[in-house]
């Protein structure tokens, strides 16, 4: 019981004392279950999330103008051989590793499972892990070189993935060379700031976001390997693009001759009001703005025309100052299972709480530069959002097929 009256005593210092109101009433094995799950929280972490929330601060807006880039089609076959060289050279010098994050369920699409084991053919050897993993291979075979893979799950997908990868022999890639690691979870929160407990014995948890990963990183052990490693560049990617380049050479050689400390791909907006962020200057600084913060006529206005892929290179020097800054919290309305103050569930039905989310792209204003290469959408570009329509499983089944044929 002495751990239990640390814990009140902090939990009450914090304003979040409720999470123990049912404390008494749980059997030996829930309580210990609790109390280890509390521990596991940064109380100062969630206070400071909490008066984010709470404080409504208006914030300035930003002066957004557009940001340099060079276009892919425009690139002469001098300058691309040239580039592409300069990538397989720092690639078999052991300069370049894929982070790739991948902790998102395959829900929206109909499949039950990760959404990298989501096939978008009749096997499992056309799934977007396996797509990812056979470009990886082939840049390798290219370089002459094995390339450091590391990919982000979520507790919810973590045994899953790990398992769909010993199934189908690693695709080809040497075990060695893969480092799985979890994302973090954070709790929910009510409007009043107060975390959420689903159960008389457990919090309401939740992933904290793409921009967890730089904390998960440094927790996981992945930023000691690749300062150990010696790696100069990260190729950070997401799971859900059918067309991905994977560890593209002539991208790493663009960004390396730029002296960047970001490099990120685009892909021209397709129209003003399509629903994907902008890659800009925010005040002058590399950022992304998202689509529900400008409306239509201020992209023309503004010549906003770069749409971010969430393709990018980091460099070593850049996610040093990124794994030791702290991001901004993004709060999420959304429908969370709770009980009420009596230990029993609620109906809900609809949204009741906060997830607390951070983006990674938040780190980018700490970049003095960063270089922007726009490609082909039809090339590069197959989101997997939804099953049918714009950006679904169903377009990408045919961009994907219209490149392997040509």
């Amino acid at each position: 019981m002495n751990k239990y009256k640390i814990l009140k005593g902090k939990l009450t210092q914090y304003h979040q004392e409720h999470l123990l109101s049912f404390f008494h009433q749980l059997k030996p094995g829930e309580q210990e279950k609790l109390l280890e799950q509390i521990e596991g929280i940064d109380l100062q972490e969630m206070e400071v999330a909490s008066r984010q929330f709470t404080s409504h601060r208006i914030q300035q807006q930003a002066k957004i103008t557009p940001i340099d880039y060079e276009s892919m089609p425009h690139l002469s076959k001098t300058r691309r051989k040239k580039l592409e060289e300069c990538g397989l050279e720092r690639i078999k010098a052991g300069k370049v590793a894929v982070l790739l994050l991948a902790g998102g369920q395959g829900t929206r699409l109909g499949h039950d499972g990760p959404k990298g084991t989501v096939s978008l053919g009749d096997s499992s050897d056309q799934s977007l892990f396996a797509l990812q993993a056979k470009r990886l291979r082939a840049v390798e075979e290219k370089a002459g070189a094995k390339i450091p893979w590391y990919i982000m799950t979520s507790p919810s997908n973590d045994d899953e993935t790990k398992a769909f990868f010993t199934k189908n022999d690693y695709f080809q890639c040497d075990p060695k060379q893969i480092y799985f690691f979890q994302q973090e979870l954070i709790p929910t929160i009510t409007s009043a700031g107060k975390m959420i407990l689903e159960s008389q014995s457990e919090i309401s948890m939740a992933p904290n976001g793409n921009g967890g990963l730089f904390s998960s990183m440094k927790s996981s052990g992945v930023w000691d390997d690749l300062q150990e490693k010696e790696i100069d560049w990260v190729f950070l990617n997401n799971i859900d693009n059918a067309l991905v380049q994977v560890a593209d050479p002539l991208f790493i050689g663009f960004a390396e001759e730029s002296g960047a400390e970001i490099s990120s791909k685009a892909v021209r907006k397709r129209s003003p009001d399509e629903k994907v962020g902008l890659l800009c200057l925010a005040n002058g600084r590399p950022s992304v703005v998202e689509y529900s913060e400008l409306d239509a006529k201020e992209v023309i206005d503004q010549m906003l025309i770069n749409a971010n892929m969430g393709i990018h290179l980091f460099h070593i020097t850049f996610l040093e100052k990124a794994i030791n800054s702290s991001l901004p919290y993004h709060f999420a309305h959304k429908v969370i299972p709770l009980i009420d103050e009596y230990g029993q569930h609620v109906q809900v039905n609809s949204p009741n709480g906060y997830k607390l989310e951070k983006f990674y792209f938040d780190v980018f204003p700490l970049a003095e530069k960063m270089s922007v290469l726009q490609v082909e959408r039809e090339k590069e570009f197959a989101p997997v959002k939804q099953k049918t329509g714009e950006d679904s499983l169903e377009s990408a089944r045919k961009r994907l097929f219209k490149n392997t044929k040509a």
